[in-house]
């Protein structure tokens, strides 16, 4: 039997789904792929299960979409693809890589040995790239895109900022659904944080008639519950630091109406909502018009000085006035808190206990975590997090009653892991 010409796998994990499904509403809603075989398949075994589409298809472009934390994963699903093919396969396997880190490294991740990096958002530089890879025609002129030339990164230059309404947050005919992203971009530049230097620094916004045609749509599909992602769940329809409630009630009332309020979700995970705009006005639209029992609150620091540092354009007392509203209207605040992070002292630790403290007398639960930097923040190149001995008392303590969570350890672990991998490998 002949070899078909063309295949795309995307290597799909737990960590990327929500990447995944709105790369394969790209392609859903790009048109000219709906004869392009489209498959999924694990990191893990990587080469044993893309041997069967090297034998089917005379080219495999595979897709991979990763964070930084994924970094070393990566690495060793390609060594083990560069040790399993063979000489007349290896060409035909072509690897593409996006997501967070890829776009702030590109250069560092064509060197993992990927052929080429989407960098920055890909809903529109992906389908066009596959196009060209499917049609066997260059790509170096289409934007968004690096790659090598004669062992020099080449890079096409950055792609203007995708248009939320005019792409799907995720895939009906391949099935990959995910939370709704209802914003994108943040102007508040944390320092530690990927998403301003992702996705710039300007909100943009679904529509709410644009959310309401993807959330039927995805009732039509059996999705039981409606889920946001968004970087401040109060900032929906504003420029991001001033709310703009009638926007986020006008949200929050039709989704209540297509999955009923026992089914939507706003401001739990995977989103949040940042302390200066939490209102008792903003949370009372969520116990009005949503089911979740918890807000997820980003304090970070218990230090206004670390606070200022990392550019949060907030203040700790921010943080106890959000978290006593959100507790006197019957939520639980889950507060993140990070350690580690570049410039803390001893002193500024302390006050991260004592907020630690004080919230977790006040109802809140800790969400804890060691800070790890990411590709392509102003913060890359510093020393991963180190938790000192009297904060992992206080995080044991916690975690003892109930109060406290979180992968801090695991991430403290990698960060020094990732630290050693990077560095070997300049």
């Amino acid at each position: 039997m002949p070899m078909a010409e063309n295949a795309i796998v995307f290597i799909t994990e737990r960590y990327n789904r929500n990447s995944i499904a709105a790369l394969c509403g790209a392609i859903e809603h790009d048109g000219r792929f709906a004869d392009l075989a489209v498959s999924f398949v694990d990191g893990r075994g990587a080469a044993a299960h893309l041997q069967p589409f090297l034998r089917k298809h005379c080219q495999v472009v595979t897709a991979f979409s990763f964070c930084t934390p994924n970094l070393m994963e990566i690495a060793r699903v390609l060594e083990g693809l560069a040790k399993s093919l063979s000489e007349a396969e290896r060409p035909r396997l072509r690897l593409v890589a996006g997501g967070p880190h890829p776009s702030g490294d590109p250069e560092g991740t064509l060197d993992l040995g990927f052929e080429c990096v989407v960098v920055g958002e890909g809903e529109e530089t992906f389908p066009e790239l596959l196009g060209r890879m499917t049609a066997g025609t260059g790509y170096g002129d289409v934007r968004g895109v690096a790659y090598m030339e004669a062992g020099v990164c080449k890079y096409t230059g950055r792609r203007g900022p995708v248009d939320l309404d005019g792409v799907p947050p995720f895939s009906v005919r391949y099935r990959r659904f995910c939370p709704l992203e209802i914003t994108r971009g943040c102007p508040w530049t944390c320092r530690y944080c990927q998403t301003p230097y992702l996705f710039g620094s300007l909100r943009r916004h679904r529509s709410v008639e644009t959310v309401l045609q993807y959330a039927e749509a995805g009732k039509r599909q059996g999705l039981r519950d409606l889920r946001f992602v968004t970087p401040d769940a109060f900032a929906y329809g504003s420029e991001g630091r001033h709310p703009d409630l009638t926007a986020v009630e006008g949200l929050l009332k039709a989704a209540a109406q297509i999955y009923g309020k026992e089914h939507v979700y706003l401001g739990s995970f995977p989103s949040e909502v940042r302390p200066d705009t939490a209102s008792k006005e903003a949370v009372e639209l969520v116990t009005t018009y949503a089911a979740n029992d918890n807000l997820v609150i980003g304090a970070q620091s218990g230090s206004d000085r670390m606070l200022a540092l990392m550019h949060r354009g907030h203040r700790a007392d921010d943080v106890y006035r959000a978290v006593e509203i959100v507790t006197r209207a019957g939520l639980i605040a889950v507060v993140d808190v990070i350690f580690g992070l570049p410039g803390e002292t001893t002193a500024d630790a302390k006050l991260s206990l004592t907020m630690m403290d004080r919230l977790a007398a006040m109802g809140a639960r800790i969400h804890s975590h060691t800070f790890m930097p990411l590709s392509g923040t102003p913060l890359a190149d510093a020393p991963p997090g180190a938790v000192d001995r009297e904060t992992r008392k206080a995080l044991g303590r916690l975690a003892g009653e109930g109060k406290q969570f979180g992968s801090w350890a695991r991430q403290e672990r990698l960060g020094r892991e990732l630290a050693s991998f990077r560095a070997r490998r300049r």
